[in-house]
């Protein structure tokens, strides 16, 4: 299994959502506002702002963590060509994942 770590703008999560069921990814926790800075700099800190940073993990087989994450790949790319900003604010991170209980 894998555990994908999923931050992206507020703004996306219609869109994220989308691309979670497109793939199964049919189990989730999701956490809105979160605060943090990196390469799109500082998110703000209002609840449910469209600027605020949403994460969503969840725990897949190997096929679906790597289908998911071509199709990340692909959206990302996308609006980079739309928008002409390589710091577009979706970032994807994969860790291994063991279920314990």
């Amino acid at each position: 299994m894998k555990m994908l770590l999923i931050v992206f703008r507020e703004s996306m999560v219609e869109h994220i959502h989308a691309l979670l069921k497109e793939y199964e990814a049919n189990a989730f926790t999701e956490l809105h506002n979160v605060a943090g800075k990196g390469e799109t700099g500082p998110t703000v800190q209002f609840f449910l702002s469209p600027d605020a940073n949403c994460m969503i993990l969840t725990a897949v087989s190997e096929q679906v963590a790597y289908r998911l994450i071509e199709g990340f790949t692909r959206y990302r790319a996308e609006h980079v060509v739309r928008q002409g900003d390589k710091l577009f604010p979706l970032h994807v991170f994969v860790l291994p994942c063991e279920q314990a209980v």
